[in-house]
């Protein structure tokens, strides 16, 4: 787990930002027990996948949600979608504002194959 302060405003507003829309909410949640794909967090959530996707973009861009590959039987595969914010806390003590937000640490493999598939 890394526990990192964030020093960047716009980080923070664009934390705040997705964390103010419950569907967002829920996705983090669903995605912090188990991974799953866009068409399962549609059913979980109760929105179109469309609106998964426009929403998991975000979070992956913000470093908030990773995608993994996952096998099927068929020889197939699934994007399937894991929370990485384990926690956000804001402090507001003697006249400053602070705030730190843990990510859960990178699988390797996932790291690898994240970078492959860029060549």
């Amino acid at each position: 787990m890394s526990d990192e302060p964030v020093t960047e405003e716009s980080e923070l507003s664009t934390v705040v930002d997705l964390l103010d829309d419950e569907h967002v909410r829920s996705i983090l949640v669903e995605t912090s027990a188990e991974p799953l794909s866009a068409a399962e967090l549609s059913e979980r959530c109760g929105v179109s996948t469309a609106a998964v996707y426009r929403r998991t973009d975000r979070l992956v861009d913000a470093d908030l949600l990773r995608e993994r590959t996952r096998p099927r039987p068929d020889g197939h595969h699934d994007t399937v979608y894991v929370a990485t914010l384990e926690r956000f806390e804001l402090t507001i003590r003697d006249g400053d504002l602070s705030w730190t937000i843990e990510r859960g640490d990178t699988d390797v493999a996932d790291e690898l194959t994240r970078l492959w598939g860029k060549f």
